[in-house]
């Protein structure tokens, strides 16, 4: 009988996790230990975390607590949270300065109003792509339009659309195009095919797999993954390799 066992053929490191409680939602896993375990299970082998209360409350609060989860193996891998204030600048930037941040995760200030626009967040995006330093931008919170005008205004800002949905498809190749510095992380694109063709439209290099636990479970899309046909090589850019590489400083493209 087939088994109904699976494990990664490849070196695995999720591009996006979300880690702690949330007001309305307590985490599956509690604690780092928890989460080790979880990614154990799964074979995966590293993570990109972030605090879900940088989202709920504050990305000054969330990086504060997110720092209890990081340890000293490098299995845990910060995704600190960032807004576009002074307060919110001088925290990423002091810890910038340990040579801890690789990689920010854009919080979502249209709860407060304020749009993703140029004017708002000149500052920050012109800091960001001066030092090389990736933007994880959560697609379900944003709008298509601000995002193709403001991201084009800095087009050496390398950039990771997270959370893309079927609802978001007619978005995907279009933004791919334009920015060829985004990279499109697959957590919750389900449309069927979906990742066949954009691997052979642009490539696995502009590919990253990423689970969204403890939203999403954390092994579907890296079992769909394996499922697509793809070579090894293939496998071990959109699995891992094309975040190593972000996270070194060496995703631009253009």
């Amino acid at each position: 009988m087939p088994s109904l066992s699976f494990k990664a053929r490849v070196p695995v490191f999720d591009a996006n996790v979300r880690v702690g409680d949330r007001r309305d939602e307590v985490a599956p896993a509690r604690n780092r230990a928890q989460l080790l375990a979880e990614m154990d299970r799964h074979g995966v082998e590293k993570a990109l975390i972030y605090h879900a209360q940088g989202e709920l409350l504050s990305p000054i609060v969330g990086n504060q607590l997110l720092a209890d989860w990081l340890g000293d193996d490098g299995r845990l891998q910060p995704l600190w949270m960032m807004m576009p204030t002074a307060e919110s600048h001088a925290q990423i930037a002091s810890l910038q300065q340990q040579g801890s941040v690789q990689a920010v995760r854009l919080h979502d200030s249209r709860q407060m109003g304020l749009p993703f626009s140029r004017w708002a967040y000149d500052e920050m995006l012109s800091w960001l792509s001066d030092n090389n330093i990736a933007l994880w931008i959560p697609l379900p919170e944003a709008d298509a339009d601000q995002l193709m005008a403001t991201l084009s205004a800095y087009p050496q800002l390398v950039t990771v659309l997270v959370g893309a949905h079927y609802a978001h498809h007619l978005w995907i190749r279009p933004m791919l195009k334009q920015l060829p510095n985004a990279y499109l992380e697959l957590s919750r694109y389900e449309s069927l095919g979906q990742f066949e063709q954009l691997h052979d439209q642009f490539g696995a290099e502009r590919l990253l797999y990423g689970s969204w636990y403890s939203c999403y479970a954390m092994g579907p899309m890296l079992f769909y993954t394996h499922q697509c046909g793809w070579s090894d090589e293939a496998l071990r850019m959109v699995c891992g390799g094309n975040l190593e590489r972000i996270l070194r400083g060496e995703g631009r493209r253009d």
